[in-house]
């Protein structure tokens, strides 16, 4: 009888058991790299193997992409970054009692850039007016009317001065801001070295000066995610070239990259920039 209830308590455990999987993070948004680890914990379980590259779950583009992949003979560790939100299951197996087994460990993967989340945009709660705030507001909308014509007053009298000018010390004319970014970009691709990594941050730059001007609103002072955002408010961009930008931006400038392009790739994204974001 005890040696029935042994052979049952270790089939059982043979049946039920499997390989203890981890990832770190907890919370995981588009473009957010995870680092995960699989590990075999019994005798019967053998051949522990893992896809690395770029997977894809439907034709448009890779879901995500599997990096830095260290195999061990009972462990697997590897990073992984994401590129559309969903459920995932990694594409990991192994042998248990000659059966091929796979990952049932499921990785949800939140949007940032798209969807209904609150950390998309600040949504500002609405004014209400009432009793003595009428007031103080009929009080500014004066204050600022007068402030308005003082301004313009002085505008018209420094207009009407004459202005004596010497050709000697007569300031050059400033160029204009894109044009101060795109010579920027142009003249880096004349360096020996052009590193990935600085050429974005010029590219990011250039990107929200030239749409300040076309928007007429400042962009300068937004992070990637908010600029980006506010070209799918405001723009026809295709939904995909922003956020496969966003995803770009994030793993080029803020990863530890030391990357050096050749001219030619370097031109070739350049290119595909200005095509995408029609410049």
């Amino acid at each position: 009888m005890t040696k029935y209830i042994v052979c049952v308590l270790v089939f059982s455990t043979s049946l039920f058991a499997k390989p203890k999987e981890t990832v770190l993070e907890t919370d995981v948004y588009v473009g957010d790299t995870i680092h995960y680890q699989i590990e075999l914990t019994e005798m019967y379980e053998s051949n522990l193997d893992m896809e690395e590259g770029e997977i894809y779950e439907d034709d448009t583009m890779p879901s995500y992409k599997i990096f830095d992949l260290v195999k061990e003979k009972t462990k697997i560790k590897a990073s992984i970054v994401f590129y559309k939100p969903g459920t995932y299951f990694l594409p990991v197996s192994w042998d248990q009692n000659d059966e091929r087994l796979k990952s049932t460990e499921t990785i949800k993967v939140k949007s940032q850039l798209l969807g209904n989340e609150i950390d998309i945009e600040d949504i500002e709660p609405p004014i209400y007016f009432s009793g003595p705030f009428f007031l103080r507001l009929l009080v500014i909308l004066i204050i600022t009317a007068i402030n308005i014509y003082l301004l313009y007053a002085l505008y018209i009298y420094w207009k009407s001065k004459p202005k004596v000018m010497d050709a000697i010390w007569e300031k050059q004319p400033i160029l204009e801001e894109t044009t101060k970014r795109l010579h920027s970009i142009e003249l880096y691709f004349k360096s020996e070295i052009i590193y990935e990594k600085e050429l974005a941050f010029k590219i990011s730059e250039y990107l929200k000066v030239a749409y300040s001007k076309k928007l007429n609103k400042d962009l300068l002072g937004k992070t990637d995610s908010e600029f980006l955002a506010e070209l799918f408010d405001r723009t026809h961009i295709d939904e995909s070239i922003l956020r496969e930008t966003r995803v770009y931006f994030r793993n080029t400038k803020y990863n530890d990259n030391h990357t050096e392009l050749t001219k030619e790739s370097a031109n070739s994204l350049w290119e595909k920039i200005k095509r995408d974001f029609e410049l």
